[in-house]
């Protein structure tokens, strides 16, 4: 009877760890996702050296040889994106437009808000855009 009670323990134990991990692990993920676009373009630069440093085992001299070109690139594509800003923010207005006819005042509201922290990232993006620029031109 002993050895049975010492095995079930062990399992219970072994599954509430692993329970725990499998949680543990989802609720970074979904955060670290969830707030990914609140930390800005500067934080996504961030992350592509870090990823390009950790995966292509970069000495400091390629970091700071490769640095400038992940700027450009991540720089242009910016540009790329705002240039067409105007058409997405009439796409987004007729679409928000057809979603509220089918949404209550909350949910309204709701959308509203979703829609205001969404412009606010953009300005974020249009900020660190023409810093950035500003730093590049010699």
């Amino acid at each position: 009877m002993s050895r049975l009670r010492l095995w079930a323990g062990l399992i219970v134990l072994f599954s509430a760890g692993v329970l725990t991990g499998v949680l543990g692990t989802f609720l970074y993920i979904d955060t670290e996702r969830t707030h990914r676009g609140d930390r800005g373009p500067g934080a996504q630069h961030e992350r592509i050296m870090k990823r390009l440093t950790q995966e292509l085992s970069l000495t400091a001299q390629q970091q700071t040889e490769i640095d400038p070109i992940v700027t450009w690139a991540h720089l242009a594509i910016l540009e790329l994106r705002f240039s067409h800003q105007a058409e997405v923010e009439d796409i987004l207005t007729k679409g928000m437009t057809d979603m509220k006819a089918k949404l209550s005042a909350a949910q309204q509201s709701d959308l509203d808000r979703m829609y205001t922290e969404l412009r606010q990232r953009w300005q974020a993006s249009r900020d660190y855009l023409a810093t950035k620029k500003k730093e590049m031109v010699p």
